[in-house]
Formats: structure tokens, sequence, C-alpha cells
């Protein structure tokens, strides 16, 4: 009786462990999904520099309103792209180094 007893408790003991284990690889998988999307709204700015050149060209944006975009526009692509670089010394090399001679 003491040995089923035993057995029983194992049995509880590993299944909760497993549930455990599910429930925190669901939580992770979510909080990655939340990760990516919010980048991904964050990164899009809404308008390309072309699309800006047009407005303003038709007259739909004044001076100020397109320069005021064009710098979001700029600065969002300056993050995105220094957030999107390797960091030195994590691979990737040195883009903008010489070739060293073998």
């Amino acid at each position: 009786m003491l040995a089923q007893a035993d057995h029983t408790r194992s049995i509880v003991v590993w299944s909760l462990l497993l549930i455990g284990l599910i429930v925190a690889g669901w939580l992770t998988v979510w909080q990655v999904r939340r990760r990516l999307q919010r980048d991904e709204t964050l990164g899009n700015a809404g308008f390309t520099l072309s699309d800006l050149r047009q407005l303003h060209k038709s007259g739909q944006m004044t001076d100020e309103e397109f320069d005021r975009a064009k710098a979001k526009v700029v600065e969002s692509a300056r993050k995105a792209a220094l957030r999107d670089a390797p960091a030195p010394g994590k691979g990737g090399g040195d883009a903008g180094a010489p070739p060293t001679p073998l």
C-alpha cells in the first residue's frame, strides 16, 4: 500500500511539472509573438520619403510639414538600422574595413 502511494505521488509530481513546463513554454511563445508584432508596428514609418515628396509636390503638405515628416522618417530609419546592425565583435565582420591580405 505504501509503495502504491509513493508511485501515485510520483505521477502527480511529474504531471504537475509537465503542466508547468507547458504553461511556461506557452507564455514564452506568447511574449515573443507580442514583441515581434510590436517591433513591426513601431518600425513602420507609415510613409516613405517618396510618398512625402509626392504629397509635398502636389501641395498637400507645407514645407514645414514636409521637413518634420522627413525628419521622422529619417530618424526611424536610422534607429532601425542601428537596431538591426550587428554589435561590434558579435560576428558579421567589419563591413567598412578593407580585407586583410593572406
